[in-house]
């Protein structure tokens, strides 16, 4: 059978973070064995804080991997564990990405979108879910994807690194989460 491709993106280094959790959890993903363990071809990618090259590179991922999952991580200030993120809006994008740029106000539409996958918070899992991701980079970059297909997309928070939460404690937890969305997907 051949092996189902799974993207995984984190974010580069923005405002005041010297370290953006999101990419170190996604550098540090294939160290768990989740290639072997889940027989997929994982594919992790380091996305600058950036409308404009997230408009690039989103769609791009698409048509060269044909994932069958595609799963976005970034940091959040007020995630304590792993925060999966449920909707996604088109609208009430106001902060400013690392270029000092807002994303191109012709891609932005009034409506919001909800991933296709089922999440629920167990103890096997150590989640929890959202329907706010923020309205700066995490939920943009998650709406361009459910905008390509909401059933292969999901967006999960990650907290700040600590001794509680370091990169490889969380690219464990976030291996339960990908097997669980991938009992899900059929591609």
């Amino acid at each position: 059978m051949t092996p189902k491709t799974v993207v995984v993106t984190g974010f580069g280094l923005f405002r005041d973070y010297k370290v953006n959790a999101s990419w170190e959890v996604a550098r540090v993903l294939p160290e768990t064995g989740i290639a072997e363990e889940l027989n997929i071809n994982l594919v992790t990618i380091n996305i600058p804080v950036s409308y404009k090259d997230v408009d690039q590179i989103v769609p791009t991922l698409w048509v060269q991997h044909e994932p069958a999952l595609m799963v976005h991580l970034g940091v959040s200030h007020l995630a304590k564990t792993l925060t999966v993120e449920l909707v996604a809006n088109g609208h009430g994008y106001c902060g400013i990405d690392i270029h000092g740029n807002g994303p191109d106000d012709k891609c932005l539409i009034n409506n919001e979108l909800e991933t296709g996958l089922k999440m629920e918070c167990t103890d096997e899992l150590d989640i929890c879910t959202s329907r706010d991701a923020g309205r700066y980079l995490c939920e943009y970059i998650y709406f361009k994807s459910l905008s390509i297909n909401k059933n292969q997309t999901i967006f999960i928070h990650v907290p700040q690194l600590d001794q509680d939460n370091t990169a490889q404690k969380l690219a464990e937890k976030l291996k339960c989460v990908i097997r669980k969305l991938l009992e899900q997907v059929t591609k």
